[in-house]
């Protein structure tokens, strides 16, 4: 009688580890799960990765404004600079911007060479280009795409 309590427990467990271990593993949206989500989600998704990112940006500020109160002589980093810019890069001007965001990603990855591609990178190259930054986001979709093809993502 044990011997089938036993194997019950420890198919149990195991399937408790295998579940554990598919729940961790991390999620990419790309244009495949892109083009599969509800409008409803992607605005939720948006919505949620810029204010993640509006988030990193006032605790940069915060940070900032803490080591200037504590030094004399505080100059902001340069790398703090480069990460304003960086962050300023995914966030558009304007109003409207998660619907502005939505129509462009939709709109890059209706070209099937980009499905692959991460919605982080997506959004970067369509802002770049919708800002009429042509060069730079031509670069930056060489660079993804190169990084695909070699098996960088």
């Amino acid at each position: 009688m044990k011997k089938p309590a036993t194997i019950i427990i420890v198919f149990f467990m195991f399937l408790t580890g295998v579940t554990m271990l598919f729940a961790q593993q991390e999620r990419i949206i790309t244009g495949v799960i892109w083009s599969r989500m509800k409008t409803d989600n992607k605005m939720y998704y948006v919505t949620g990765f810029l204010n993640g990112l509006e988030k990193a940006e006032n605790i940069l500020d915060i940070n900032v404004r803490i080591q200037g109160k504590n030094e004399f002589a505080f100059t902001e980093p340069f790398y703090i600079q480069r990460t304003r810019e960086r962050i300023n890069d995914y966030i558009p001007d304007g109003d409207n911007r998660i619907n502005l965001i939505i129509d462009l990603v939709d709109v890059f990855y209706s070209d099937t060479n980009n499905l692959k591609i991460p919605f982080e990178a997506a959004v970067r190259i369509a802002l770049a280009r919708n800002a009429g930054d042509i060069e730079r986001s031509d670069m930056w979709l060489l660079e993804v795409r190169r990084k695909i093809a070699n098996k960088g993502y």
